[in-house]
């Protein structure tokens, strides 16, 4: 169940990027949010502090980036 998480959210991250390509990418920065909650999330499970850090930091500059207005 733990890789489950992991999985979905490295699928959800493909996903995001994948976006970055297509006249889709209004929606990069919902997906990745996403990505990054399952990935923090597996992170936490299996106690990984480092990568913990580092998903809190994205979240953290996705969630700002929303804020101003997303990506254009």
């Amino acid at each position: 169940m733990i890789q489950i998480i992991g999985w979905i959210g490295l699928g959800l991250l493909i996903l995001a990027f994948g976006l970055l390509a297509t006249k889709h990418k209004k929606y990069f920065i919902l997906t990745d949010l996403i990505a990054t909650i399952f990935l923090l999330t597996h992170a936490i499970i299996i106690k990984d502090f480092p990568f913990i850090l580092a998903q809190t930091f994205i979240s953290i500059a996705l969630i700002i980036t929303q804020i101003k207005g997303g990506i254009k």
